[in-house]
């Protein structure tokens, strides 16, 4: 039983588990997609010392570094040197790694990124051994393959260098005596480059033919400008013409879209006078032109009119979109005589420029005996540079880093995987909670643990054509003139010594769809041959006019009991045989006091002796006493209870409510039942094959006996 309950419990909230799986699966393919893809690539590193350098260092006669050399580092130590922080900021900025906001990582960063790091796919190296090997092996990740094979040899690079420099510290020596000639040289040179930028500041020139270039691509720019500046001025003079012209064309009853934009005032006073027409075109439905209220809003009309013209007066005075154009229409003038003055400076500039060729040719010539010099001294520095470039670092690059053609994260079929485990796990829980916190009554075994009261049969939710929810035009052998026969048969055998003749109907609370029950109840007794009458004693909410067109509530039971008509005048024929109806009629000003006048006891009382069957709609009980100070002038209540809807808090108000009143209903009727969700699935088949035409059995029993909606 505890298995049936949570099958129906799941079954119930299938849709609620199934929009989580949906939810959680689609959500993990769209961050599969959206997030950053992650590619990772490697390069490998053989630590050895090579021979053939330390020959070549011993033929130099260069021992000692030789000897040196061979010293090594360990593998870890190597591993340690290779991701400090010098290394990795020299990485950061040759490929200048930065994040959203232009800002370089930091060596941390590219260590460890972090959990957000990682969702991001920022850049990452790691530095492993190889097991049972001297190689080294440099994995990097980023959001881009080709950053990625960046990294990866980058950081390789600038590691072997770090190793060549902490090898060549011996030889530094060498390179002093000539660095420090190259200073007092490049002193020199700079005196001789200072002074041609002194003349090129004085004379305000950099390079002479550039700016002559330049100069000429100026004027040409300038002149090419001077006539775009005029064109736009054409253009914007033409835009303000038309402006002022489309301003003479509005009125009210002609208003552009960009004013009523601009214009907030205009926008609302045209709205008003809109709406104010409408009104008044409701008005004349069922008023003359003349009557007051009209006129009234005549007047209001002409007012907003007047007000409307008004401010489309001060708008095309004060429009801010001709404003801005004149705005701009001077800007372009004071454009135009700024690209005349500039043409002019330009023009002048000519004149000075073979005077300051000749001057800045002599200094030129001077530079360029210092230049000679340094490039001498940097030649014998290079021959340093050459021994020292003898000595290598004992790591090698065996394996360069490739560009991944596929990212290895985020995997889209993992990630869909776990999104449906993760929904699957969230809805389940989800439909639990929901089902743990639901206090609604679904199902007549719930009913019946609230309340004791006998359970007069079921009336499942059906979707019916129309708007209409009457049985009228169903057959008797639809599923839903099924359940109301049911019902009905109940109520025959509820009280064997005295039959229930004046039968009211209630529910809880409104919208439980207790009017329809009525109705539906009705159209199955007339359907046995019974006379049936139908009353409407919901004075307040009245319903059962709705249910056929033919049936107004111009007249009913408020004109009777105040004696303005009699029964035989009020009561209306229906369009089902056998079938009459007594509306509420109009609403009076205390229908509590009608309710619980001796008139309504004694017409009830009268009403059963004229018909086989009375049903009386009552007012839900919860919200007026009327139901219960008419259950006790009739046969029998029957009370609806919507399943699904009504908790068991108001079940068991509703049921103290009659306990303390000392009044017992003669039985309840789930209504609207889903059978597919309360675990009634045999009978939701059985349904179906009723509304497919298929045959079926001549006699459903049980609760499930019927369908539709109330």
């Amino acid at each position: 039983m505890e298995l049936l309950t949570l099958y129906t419990a799941l079954l119930r909230r299938k849709w609620v588990i199934l929009q989580a799986v949906v939810l959680f699966t689609v959500g993990a393919a769209i961050l599969s997609v959206v997030l950053p893809k992650n590619f990772r690539t490697s390069s490998r590193v053989l630590v050895s010392t090579s021979d053939t350098s330390l020959s070549i260092l011993n033929d130099l006669g260069l021992g000692e570094i030789a000897q040196g050399l061979s010293n090594t580092d360990d593998i870890q130590n190597k591993i340690t040197l290779a991701t400090t922080r010098p290394v990795l900021d020299e990485v950061i900025w040759r490929l200048q790694l930065r994040d959203d906001d232009g800002r370089l990582y930091t060596a941390e960063e590219l260590l460890v990124p972090g959990t957000f790091g990682e969702i991001e796919a920022r850049p990452n190296i790691t530095v492993s051994q190889q097991q049972g090997t001297d190689l080294l092996v440099f994995e990097a990740r980023a959001n881009d393959p080709e950053l990625a094979q960046l990294i990866a040899n980058t950081v390789v690079e600038v590691a072997i260098q770090r190793a060549q420099q902490r090898a060549r510290q011996d030889t530094r020596s060498a390179r002093v005596f000539i660095e420090e000639q190259l200073v007092v040289v490049r002193k020199e040179f700079d005196q001789a480059l200072t002074q041609i930028a002194d003349a090129q500041a004085a004379e305000e020139v950099i390079d002479l033919e550039t700016e002559l270039k330049a100069a000429i691509a100026r004027l040409s720019e300038l002149m090419l400008g001077y006539e775009q500046n005029a064109a736009q001025i054409q253009e914007v003079r033409g835009r303000i013409a038309e402006a002022r012209s489309m301003q003479g064309r509005e009125d009210v009853a002609r208003i552009s879209a960009s004013t009523t934009q601009i214009n907030r005032e205009i926008a609302g006073l045209q709205e008003k006078l809109a709406e104010l027409r409408q009104k008044r075109a409701v008005e004349l439905t069922d008023k003359t032109s003349q009557h007051p209220d009209v006129l009234d809003l005549d007047e209001v009309i002409a007012d907003t009119e007047a007000r409307l013209s008004a401010a489309l007066d001060v708008q095309h005075e004060l429009d801010p979109g001709v404003a801005q154009l004149e705005a701009q229409l001077a800007g372009l003038v004071r454009k135009g005589a700024e690209i005349d003055a500039s043409i002019q400076r330009t023009t002048d500039q000519f004149r000075s420029y073979p005077d300051k060729m000749r001057r800045m040719s002599q200094l030129k010539m001077a530079a360029q005996a210092a230049e000679d010099v340094y490039t001498s001294l940097q030649e014998q520095g290079y021959q340093v540079g050459v021994a020292e470039s003898m000595l290598v670092s004992d790591m090698q690059m065996v394996e360069p880093a490739l560009a991944p053609e596929r990212h290895y994260s985020p995997k889209l079929l993992v990630n869909v995987i776990f999104g449906l485990v993760a929904g699957s796990v969230f809805g389940l829980g989800l439909a639990f909670l929901l089902e743990y916190i639901d206090d609604t009554v679904r199902t007549p075994e719930e009913l019946q643990q609230v309340w004791g009261v006998p359970k007069l049969g079921v009336v499942p939710k059906f979707k019916l054509t129309g708007e209409r929810r009457v049985v009228d035009e169903l057959p008797t052998t639809h599923p839903i003139s099924e359940s109301y026969r049911t019902i009905r048969n109940g109520l025959m055998y509820a009280s064997l010594d005295k039959p229930l003749r004046l039968i009211a109907v209630s529910s809880a609370v409104p919208s439980e769809g207790k009017s329809t029950f009525s109705v539906n109840l009705g159209i199955s007794f007339a359907r046995e041959g019974k006379r049936v009458l139908i009353v409407d004693c919901d004075l307040r909410r009245p319903a059962q006019h709705r249910n056929f067109p033919q049936v107004s509530n111009h007249v009913g039971l408020t004109d009777v009991l105040t004696g303005k008509t009699t029964v035989e005048e009020a009561v209306q024929e229906t369009t089902v045989e056998n079938l009459v109806m007594l509306t509420s009629g109009p609403t009076p000003a205390d229908p509590g006091r009608l309710v619980e006048s001796l008139r309504l006891r004694q017409l009830l009382l009268d009403l059963r002796k004229q018909y086989d069957v009375v049903l009386v709609d009552t007012p839900p009980c919860l919200v007026v006493n009327d139901s219960i100070v008419i259950g006790r002038a009739v046969d029998g209540l029957i009370l609806v209870v919507e399943s699904g809807s009504t908790s068991r808090k108001l079940v068991a108000e509703m049921k103290n409510r009659f306990d303390v009143s000392g009044l017992e209903p003669v039985g309840v009727v789930l209504n609207k039942l889903d059978f597919v969700s309360s675990g009634y699935g045999y009978y939701y088949k059985a349904y179906r094959r009723y509304d497919q035409g298929d045959a079926a059995p001549a006699e459903p029993s049980g609760p499930a006996a019927g369908g539709g909606a109330a």
